[in-house]
């Protein structure tokens, strides 16, 4: 896209519920602020690939277009939230026969449609307009790379281990420009930690950080609703500021994300990084409203917010109606909720 026709590239790993409760594996081109109306931007492709394939999806209210290209056979992207597709794309997935599939959601039943192609396009050839939302999701999936930052793979899709992020792929002088634009969805706050670009695959095994499922409830699984289960993360932009996202299998909580001022010693407030399997039952208290770094809304926690590892591969969270962590020591209670890794 123009420089000018977008706010912000948003680096990898931001969270949005209840779609995307986990970090995204995405960048997407921020277009307007919320509330505003999202102006139509050509979007065009960034180098000489293949389309091979061509989604549109339905709904009473509102309907776009994805598409995913290749530029080699070990290399796949798509654009997400097109409000319209070229006429050149539109006729031959037209023409092409479609596989379509209902999905509930919240807004209406949404109908999409799968369409099978293998057309050649070239760098700078226009793809589609903007308008579908408040951006255009950019995401790449590279197969030549190696995974890491996942504590099990067991619990994803193929593909997802091998997301990265579409800046890396351009030119010096293009990188450069994408640098000036890593920033939260306004556009207001650059992310300046390294990578610049950001990153979605959290884990670091044998402690808290990273994401968490309740059992049989991964996306291996086709669970497509990932807000029963738990993000323990950062900011995307400040990766120092903690961000967790507490799922709906947890008692007396809303389904939000919450931050909290961090402790670099004892069992209070710590670091999901610094929490092991060592014994202990650690306390969160002091979740304020408000914005992370990121611009991402946090919700009050009424009460704290205790986790333990009791091996490795299993977090145990609860939410306990107290107001602080002063009551020590803190003990379970039959509300407690195990998840996996």
């Amino acid at each position: 896209m123009a420089l000018d026709d977008f706010l912000a590239f948003r680096p990898l790993g931001f969270v949005g519920l209840p779609s995307n409760a986990f970090p995204v594996k995405h960048s997407s081109f921020s277009i307007a602020l919320p509330g505003t109306i999202t102006p139509e931007r050509p979007v065009r492709f960034p180098g000489d690939v293949w389309v091979t394939e061509i989604w549109s999806y339905r709904s009473t209210s509102y309907g776009g277009y994805q598409i995913y290209f290749q530029p080699c056979a070990e290399v796949r992207g798509y654009f997400f939230h097109l409000k319209d597709i070229a006429q050149s794309l539109k006729y031959v997935f037209d023409a092409t026969p479609q596989s379509c599939q209902d999905f509930p959601d919240p807004s209406g039943n949404i109908v999409k449609c799968r369409a099978l192609v293998n057309i050649r396009a070239s760098a700078g050839d226009l793809l589609g307009m903007s308008g579908d939302g408040a951006g255009v999701d950019f995401g790449l999936a590279d197969f030549r790379s190696k995974p890491s930052g996942l504590a099990n793979l067991d619990h994803y899709p193929f593909d997802y281990p091998y997301y990265v992020s579409p800046v890396d792929y351009y030119p010096a002088d293009l990188k450069e420009l994408f640098a000036s634009k890593l920033a939260s969805w306004d556009g207001s706050t650059l992310r300046t930690a390294e990578p610049r670009v950001g990153e979605y695959r959290p884990d670091i095994p044998g402690t808290a950080q990273g994401l968490w499922f309740i059992p049989g409830r991964d996306m291996r699984a086709n669970s497509a609703d990932m807000t029963p289960n738990l993000a323990l993360v950062s900011d995307y932009i400040d990766p120092e500021q903690p961000t967790f996202m507490l799922g709906t299998s947890l008692q007396g909580v809303k389904l939000s994300l919450y931050t909290y001022a961090t402790e670099s010693t004892g069992l209070v407030n710590r670091q999901p990084r610094d929490i092991k399997s060592d014994g202990n039952i650690y306390c969160f208290e002091g979740f304020p409203s408000g914005r992370t770094t990121g611009k991402m809304p946090t919700e009050h926690l009424y009460g704290i917010l205790l986790l333990a590892l009791p091996d490795e591969t299993t977090l145990r969270a609860e939410v306990q109606p107290v107001s602080t962590c002063a009551s020590s020591p803190w003990q379970f209670t039959a509300n407690a909720v195990s998840y996996q890794r």
